[in-house]
């Protein structure tokens, strides 16, 4: 065994300390499938392993990570891993090189820095192993994560580069084909590109969509009732919607063209958190391509002009929905609210929450303030039971376990603090008279490293029979806040449903259509006979509304 692995104890480890990781990268060869770089690479680790450890690391500690992102959010393989080395049991990773674990951004790194270090985790590959708690191991470690990052932004250019002179020789570079086209790839003067082939059975769908909204002047919504009525259905949901033909009539592919940067990725800060959307672009690019188009230059202008003129231009665009982003139907269609002015501007009647699939699910509707009045209900309602349960919890505010909890987490704070004192201690005297001998610093290592996990144990049994810790004053405040806000007339949209937002994540809105009474329906309902004077009388029936919290 050579020096590096007796440094380390690597004779010491058992193959169920220790997690192995696989990851494809954009350095490795683009002819070869996910899974054949991982049995490549599976094969190189479990080679070392029966070398070093003297069998192959057990297959419940071994994670593949088949969709590969670019962040650790996009990854679930390596937030798995995360996880488990939080473990004391764990004691280090396998992986063919530091970089598979990380090419993100840097706060991706110094998060993966900070989880491996804190949990006194080894990071082995073939060649090298990185102790982070060793200074020069840490720098190590840390260059070949940021090396990985620059060479991500790299490559990233360079394909950016490729793709978009692709685009400008008509070549189609999208993942999945519009509706009315198949995606195939054609050979020319020994290249091969990507394009599109028509898909004569979608495409005469398209033509009639554009056919009944042209020439026929017919409204979106009306050609959805004509499609569904036909049995006609759209490539993913089980029936055409307003905005699946919405759409089809805004895309430029069906008159041979293809573009780039239509909808670029763009990065927003909303509530102190980074969002990422692909907002639609005015100034996108567009070629000509390589496919047959479907429907002529001239139809596709007139269905944009009579677009533009069906375009209802807002004079104000702020938000009047309170319930916007919250409020759900039961078919997982978001309920929008629907206005109904009379010619001079006066209303009509009440607003109303209508589904957005309404045409198909056939929920009944609700005027906005009964909605609007039962939400506060549930604010007022959940304040209470907060209230109760601050209460008992005051009452018994003697709790052996989290008193238990406190104590061991104080110690092993003062464990690490000892730990990250005696290794500050060992690299300043380094070299010189009052350097610590090694099996004295190893003797107080072990000491330290066995205590540790000792607490670490003892802190995640009595977490495990610890009742969840409920921080019901926080809870009280944020709701009241938000209730508050909705009763005052003077507070924006914008505000209540921010702060609604912070108190309740969804809300599911449920109610079956309303029905016309009759004297032989009124039994049904258990509505008084003498109440029905004529036929237009309706029956609007239970409003349900199924909520889950934000905690």
């Amino acid at each position: 065994m050579n020096y590096e692995l007796m440094k380390y104890n690597i004779d010491k480890l058992l193959p169920g300390e220790v997690c192995e990781y696989l990851r494809k990268s954009r350095s490795d060869d683009p002819a070869l499938s996910v899974e054949e770089v991982l049995q490549r690479h599976a094969s190189i680790l479990n080679d070392w392993a029966i070398h070093n450890l003297g069998e192959s690391i057990p297959e419940e500690n071994i994670f593949r990570e088949i969709v590969s992102g670019e962040t650790i959010a996009d990854r679930p393989e390596v937030q798995k891993l995360l996880t488990m080395i939080e473990s004391p049991r764990i004691k280090a990773i396998l992986i063919v090189e530091p970089q598979r674990l990380s090419r993100g951004d840097l706060e991706d790194v110094g998060r993966i820095m900070k989880l491996i270090k804190y949990s006194n985790t080894l990071v082995i590959t073939p060649t090298k192993i990185y102790d982070l708690q060793d200074k020069y191991d840490h720098e190590a470690f840390e260059r070949e994560l940021k090396r990985g990052n620059e060479f991500l932004e790299y490559t990233k250019t360079i394909l950016r580069r490729g793709r978009i002179r692709s685009v400008a020789e008509g070549n189609y570079i999208g993942s999945k084909p519009p509706f009315g086209y198949d995606r195939c790839v054609v050979s020319e003067n020994n290249r091969k590109y990507h394009t599109l082939k028509i898909n004569e059975e979608q495409a005469n769908i398209v033509r009639m969509i554009y056919d009944m909204f042209v020439n026929q002047d017919l409204g979106m919504v009306l050609i959805c009732r004509k499609l569904n009525a036909m049995g006609i259905r759209p490539l993913v949901n089980t029936h055409w919607t307003r905005a699946s033909i919405d759409t089809i009539l805004k895309n430029i592919h069906y008159t041979g063209k293809v573009y780039w940067n239509r909808r670029k990725a763009v990065n927003v800060v909303e509530d102190g958190e980074i969002l990422r959307t692909r907002p639609v672009q005015k100034d996108y690019q567009v070629f000509d391509g390589k496919h047959e188009a479907i429907i002529s230059d001239e139809l596709f202008a007139a269905a944009q002009e009579k677009m533009g003129r069906l375009s209802r231009k807002r004079p104000n665009t702020e938000l009047k929905n309170v319930l916007a982003g919250v409020l759900y139907c039961k078919c997982g269609y978001s309920m929008s609210l629907k206005h109904y002015p009379k010619k001079d501007g006066s209303k009509r009647c009440a607003s109303r929450l209508i589904c957005d699939n309404q045409a198909v699910c056939h929920t009944g509707s609700s005027t906005y303030e009964e909605v609007y009045n039962r939400v506060k209900e549930i604010l007022a309602e959940n304040i209470a039971d907060f209230e109760v349960q601050l209460a008992k919890e005051k009452a018994n505010k003697e709790n052996l376990t989290d008193s238990i909890i406190a104590q061991l987490e104080k110690r092993l704070q003062e464990l690490n603090e000892a730990e990250l004192k005696l290794w500050d201690e060992k690299a300043q005297n380094r070299g010189t008279e009052d350097e610590m001998p090694e099996h004295i610093f190893r003797s107080l290592k072990n000491k330290i490293k066995i205590e540790q996990a000792e607490v670490i144990n003892a802190l995640e049994q009595a977490k495990e029979v610890a009742p969840p810790k409920i921080d019901y004053e926080e809870r009280i405040v944020r709701f009241r806040d938000a209730l508050t806000t909705l009763e005052s007339p003077d507070a924006s949209a914008s505000l209540k449903n921010r702060l609604l937002k912070n108190c309740i994540e969804r809300i599911e809105y449920s109610r079956e259509k309303p029905v016309r009474i009759s004297k032989d329906t009124c039994e049904i309902y258990h509505i008084d006979k003498s109440a029905v004077h004529s036929r237009g009388n309706w029956f609007a029936q239970p409003l349900e509304l199924t909520v889950k919290l934000r905690v």
